[in-house]
């Protein structure tokens, strides 16, 4: 089926995969002489900036090439707020500044970005339906979109709604498709003033505490005038941000930009994919961003990985039409983002299990002697690498040795004596 005979394409979620999808599937089909009718459903206020976003909103490279080559859209430079230079990990006692990479990660406010695009989305005349999706008809000449407001006969939907648990069972009932499993993420943020963000600097401090079983990592990020702080994990809650800013290390850190006493902290709860959904395409639908799960399952990249793959959906179905084949090309198309899920999938093991046994902390003395640990850590935390191309790059036999031997060692260290 050629894209021009699908009918109207849906686009369920303007954020970073839907908006990215939309742009693209236009400006493919603009340059093959074929325009497509296009509609996107977004039931947040975008325009209004008005919601909350539980994404730290840290755009890294390559992104700002991809939005530029691939999108025909700017990078939008004025809404950062802050240039990010560099990282200290924390392993309880243990800490190891990382700096390098190619180019900076910046930081910005998650609901700019999604404004920006939503913005890009309606000057290109793509016409966005402000109502959330409540239910799809599936049948072999169409797919029947309801909403809230107005209701749509489409040849092909594109789920680009994140990990919404209501319209995944609405995918869940009418398809074989399965939300992605994940990990819950607990947010809240600090405004210590002017002064303090400056004392604070331009790094992300992250967290791989021992003592905490429910936190996979934690992280500090400087905005403009605030910092967010987050922590993952399967089971978190605010009981357990709670636990996670008493911790030594973080009191620390924070302590240094905005004294001893916290003030009342709201929180803020969300969650991203670690694994592939099951499903994430079929006759007449495919998803994109975090409703695929197609992102790096520990360090995620999550708005990199939605751009990409939202990019990826549009050009199959401008060259393809809607059929399965096509979206089979799109998952080849994602090799780099697929292919390194394995790798993410062991590296996620390996760090959980070490940090659970008191381990990290020799792992980060180990770093501060061997320059390529320190290399592969920072591609690691910044994501500026594939974890494919970083095991690689930092395979060694006698590597592994020394970074083992580093660790009981420290570990012994650490342990009362008897």
């Amino acid at each position: 089926m050629a894209a021009r005979e699908i009918g109207p394409i849906v686009i369920i979620g303007c954020g970073p995969a839907g908006s990215s999808c939309a742009l693209k599937l236009k400006k493919s089909a603009e340059a093959r002489g074929a325009p497509l009718p296009i509609i996107v459903y977004e039931g947040k206020h975008l325009d209004r900036k008005s919601y909350f976003n539980q994404c730290l909103g840290v755009l890294s490279p390559p992104l700002g090439d991809i939005m530029e080559k691939e999108l025909g859209v700017p990078f939008p430079w004025p809404i950062i707020q802050r240039k990010i230079e560099g990282y200290v990990v924390h392993a309880d006692r243990t800490a190891i500044a990382l700096e390098g990479g190619r180019a900076p990660s910046y930081a910005c406010r998650r609901v700019e970005f999604d404004n920006y695009l939503y913005r890009m989305v309606k000057e290109a005349g793509i016409p966005i339906i402000p109502a959330r999706v409540t239910d799809l008809d599936f049948s072999a000449d169409g797919v029947m979109v309801y909403s809230e407001m107005d209701n749509v006969r489409a040849g092909l939907v594109v789920g680009a709604f994140g990990l919404d648990d209501g319209m995944a069972k609405v995918f869940e009932r009418a398809t074989a498709y399965r939300m992605p499993p994940f990990l819950s993420s607990v947010v809240t943020k600090i405004h210590p003033g002017e002064a303090a963000m400056d004392r604070f600097g331009n790094v992300i401090h992250a967290f791989l505490p021992s003592s905490l079983d429910r936190v996979e990592f934690g992280a500090i990020t400087p905005k403009g005038n605030h910092l967010s702080i987050n922590i993952a994990g399967r089971r978190v809650d605010a009981g357990t941000l709670g636990d996670f800013l008493g911790l030594d290390e973080v009191c620390d850190v924070l302590a240094g930009a905005c004294g001893s006493a916290l003030p009342p902290l709201t929180y803020f709860k969300g969650r991203f994919p670690t694994l592939p959904a099951r499903a994430p395409f079929g006759e007449r639908y495919v998803m994109i961003g975090d409703a695929a799960g197609l992102n790096r399952p520990f360090k995620g990249k999550g708005i990199n990985s939605a751009v990409v793959t939202g990019i990826r959906a549009a050009e199959a179905i401008a060259a393809r039409g809607g059929s399965v084949e096509a979206f089979e090309e799109y998952l080849k198309c994602c090799a780099e983002l697929t292919g390194d899920i394995p790798y993410g999938r062991a590296l996620r093991w390996l760090v959980n299990s070490f940090s659970r046994l008191g381990l990290m902390e020799g792992v980060l003395d180990a770093a501060r002697r061997e320059p390529a640990l320190r290399r592969a850590m920072f591609n690691v935390v910044s994501g500026q690498e594939t974890y494919k191309k970083t095991w690689r790059e930092a395979r060694s036999v006698g590597l592994l040795w020394r970074v083992l031997v580093s660790s009981i060692r420290k570990k012994l260290a650490r342990s009362p004596k008897a």
